[in-house]
């Protein structure tokens, strides 16, 4: 049994219950329907391919993913409460610190959001390469400011550096 207490128990019911809500929908960037298993379980017996032509993708705001990260945070430090061994957020804070800090368009920026809001302690070097990382989406930005992968870059920064920022030491 994953849960023993209660008080987990009404966590996850909770989180559960708003997920479920439309207005979750937009954070997961399904908004467009009524239900989220229309999208999720999509396919017809003459088409059952997923591609992502198949239906209108939505972008996934950073702002989106800090709250949803934020919300899944919230569920799995209820869960390690019941499991003292548990090392799922140490592997998390793992996992995103290695991609924040690794150059990819598509992963670095989601990287660092998720890195931001899920880490419990920070050194003085992580913080010296999310500037670093910033420098380089400005100086990107000011080369042509259409660059729209700087501006998503520079955003995410911004967003671990204020979740960042009340760990530091004074």
């Amino acid at each position: 049994q994953l849960c023993s207490t209660e008080e987990t128990k009404q966590v996850l019911r909770l989180s559960l219950t708003e997920f479920s809500l439309p207005k979750f929908y937009l954070l997961f960037g399904i908004s467009k329907v009524k239900s989220a298993a229309v999208i999720a379980f999509r396919s017809s017996y003459r088409d059952r391919s997923f591609s992502p032509g198949s239906y209108e993708r939505e972008t996934f705001a950073l702002t989106s993913l800090e709250t949803v990260t934020e919300a899944l945070l919230e569920i799995m430090e209820a869960c390690m409460k019941d499991i003292p061994t548990c090392k799922w957020l140490d592997q998390w804070t793992e996992l995103a610190q290695k991609f924040a800090f690794q150059y990819n368009p598509s992963l670095q920026p989601r990287a660092l959001v998720v890195f931001g809001c899920i880490s419990k302690r920070v050194s003085h070097g992580q913080i010296k390469q999310i500037i670093r990382i910033l420098s380089k989406g400005l100086e990107s930005c000011l080369k042509g400011p259409d660059n729209y992968n700087s501006q998503v870059l520079i955003e995410a920064t911004v967003i671990a550096l204020t979740k960042l920022q009340p760990l530091l030491n004074k």
